[in-house]
């Protein structure tokens, strides 16, 4: 089991070792290395409410935005991805905090004799938390697919793609994944509060959409890992 391990981080290194340049600190391409492992490993085994896991997440993300904000980084499509990647554990913070200020107001409220008066804030925020978790799981599972599309891009055709492979194109692809990620988070809120009808299979598409993107990110990224460079350069070209 320990071979295989060793192997899956020999290959890692060839296949994920950041966006720093040649002259950049080899433990920080060795952090950015880990974080993007670690991401897979909490989106796609772990289930997407799993406390400690996420928490986890979190400190990588905010080592891993600092790393990318240093003058050792190169700015290339992969730095842009990395760095969206790690602003998604946002939302956890925000959900985290909604969560603690609730719990606060329901121990304050609770002293005074309020907890009817509480009572339907408290699922509403509880409803709000849950979406904020799911919009975290689909932003995370979108960029990671951006992310092995890149190395593969970047592993197999090089050169055909590089016109494609701009800062620019990856700033888009982003902005087009939090509107998408924003969009059914909106969509479900207002499932939830004006139980429209004609939304009645948001549900179902979203788990579709879900299950796809599950399945696409394990292909892509199992596909990084088993194919081998040419020479030992970022796949995040």
């Amino acid at each position: 089991m320990r071979s295989v391990w060793e192997s899956v981080w020999e290959m890692s290194a060839q296949c994920w070792p950041g966006s720093v340049t040649e002259g950049g600190v080899h433990a920080s391409r060795g952090w950015l290395r880990r974080f993007v492992l670690l991401k897979l490993v909490t989106v796609l085994l772990f289930p997407h409410g799993t406390g400690l896991p996420m928490l986890v997440s979190c400190v990588f993300s905010l080592r891993a935005l600092w790393l990318l904000h240093s003058p050792h980084v190169s700015t290339k499509p992969s730095t842009v991805l990395l760095a969206q990647l790690a602003f998604t554990d946002g939302l956890l913070l925000l959900q985290w905090a909604l969560q603690l200020g609730m719990a606060l107001c329901w121990w304050t409220e609770g002293e005074a004799g309020c907890e009817a008066e509480v009572s339907p804030v408290r699922d509403t925020v509880s409803a709000f938390c849950q979406e904020l978790l799911d919009a975290h799981h689909l932003a995370s599972l979108l960029l990671l697919a951006l992310l092995g599309l890149e190395a593969t891009l970047v592993s197999r055709w090089p050169q055909q793609t590089r016109r494609f492979r701009t800062s620019q194109q990856a700033q888009l692809c982003c902005s087009l994944v939090w509107m998408l990620v924003l969009i059914e988070l909106a969509s479900k809120l207002l499932q939830n509060v004006r139980r429209q009808t004609y939304l009645s299979a948001l549900p179902g598409l979203s788990l579709c959409l879900r299950r796809t993107l599950w399945l696409v990110d394990s292909w892509l990224h199992y596909a990084v890992l088993k194919f081998k460079p040419q020479r030992r350069r970022s796949s995040f070209h």
